[in-house]
């Protein structure tokens, strides 16, 4: 048996599942997302290719982002961006070496490729970055040594 009472909690149970359910979907829309741009030269010549990823530290929430860089530039574009928060970042490129290897699921041979980056700009990054409310340009300087 309900009771007037009971009713009206259920009543204002729901306006306020209904809200939180708003507030979240608001909150995570990608008008959230902030766009990311930048440069990334090694031994002080633009990378030619590659790719860079923007990681959460712990403590900033949202989804990790990432954009192929070309002639030594990349865009994250605002639907595709990070949350604002802080960020490691990584930054991975290779070339072939010349060499040809089996590939161990087809049994074929196919061109063997190397990191041309430093593991402490990729595995073990040191490269952070801070996303704000304002323009999002960053600048990398790597060195192979």
């Amino acid at each position: 048996m309900f009771t007037e009472s009971s009713t009206k909690c259920r009543g204002q149970g729901r306006a306020l599942m209904s809200l939180l359910i708003v507030l979240l979907v608001v909150g995570c829309s990608s008008g959230d997302r902030k766009g990311l741009r930048g440069t990334i030269t090694l031994d002080g010549e633009p990378l030619s290719d590659g790719s860079i990823a923007f990681r959460p530290q712990r403590g900033t929430s949202g989804p990790t982002a990432g954009a192929k860089i070309v002639d030594g530039e990349f865009v994250v574009k605002d639907d595709g961006g990070t949350f604002m928060g802080h960020f490691d970042v990584h930054i991975t490129a290779s070339r072939k070496t010349g060499r040809q290897v089996e590939n161990t699921l087809t049994g074929t041979m196919v061109d063997e490729y190397e990191s041309i980056i430093p593991e402490r700009y990729n595995r073990q990054t040191e490269l952070k970055v801070e996303v704000t409310d304002e323009k999002n340009e960053f600048h990398f300087e790597l060195k192979s040594e």
